[in-house]
């Protein structure tokens, strides 16, 4: 396994991993639910021509794949490409999905994900749980199996530390401006606390 940790902003790198993902043919966005939701929808033109679809267990989100990530529906290396942002902490065995991930996923296929590291408890009653964080040495064990791996963390310390501030969502511009330019200032993002990690690997 080749693994690099890039510098580039999340912005940027989000932008460079979607762009990789959407040459691909067949994209599963795996926990997915309503199709080019939240962070995806600015992408949603790349994937013109391409068949996209969304696997999910709950009904309410109206996915293509109604489905476990932990069993998921599909037949050995029949993927291209797959997302999976913001899932993996909310499945009771993240190993057992990650593996079914890999499964799903063709020999020199791609797979972009994000998981949270030091972040706040964030279920959703009725809906999942919240069991897992991710660190440096998850995502290794992780992707030790990909041929390549881009790692780029969500900020450093300050960053993750303002989640945690009251009323967070309300300031958040603010709070990314401090937070980041403290990270910068201080070079934090050296060390190993970030709010999460955005990985793009290549089986």
């Amino acid at each position: 396994m080749r693994l690099s940790l890039t510098q580039e902003s999340s912005k940027n790198f989000i932008e460079h991993a979607v762009r990789q993902v959407a040459q691909e043919k067949n994209i599963i966005d795996v926990g997915g639910g309503e199709r080019f939701t939240k962070w995806l929808a600015p992408y949603e033109a790349l994937f013109k021509g391409k068949t996209y679809r969304t696997l999910d267990s709950d009904p309410t989100t109206h996915p293509d794949i109604l489905g476990s990530v932990s069993d998921i529906p599909l037949e050995d290396a029949s993927a291209d490409a797959i997302l999976c942002s913001s899932v993996l902490e909310h499945i009771p065995d993240p190993l057992r999905a990650f593996s079914e991930i890999k499964r799903i996923l063709r020999p020199g296929g791609i797979l972009f994900f994000y998981v949270p590291s030091l972040y706040p408890y964030h279920a959703r009653l009725g809906h999942y749980g919240d069991y897992w964080r991710f660190f440096n040495d998850t995502i290794n064990e992780l992707c030790r199996d990909f041929s390549s791996v881009e790692v780029r963390k969500r900020g450093g310390y300050f960053l993750a530390l303002s989640f945690f501030v009251p009323f967070q969502h309300r300031m958040r511009p603010l709070l990314n401006f401090i937070a980041q330019s403290l990270d910068l200032l201080l070079k934090t993002k050296q060390r190993t606390t970030t709010a999460g990690f955005y990985v793009l690997a290549r089986k």
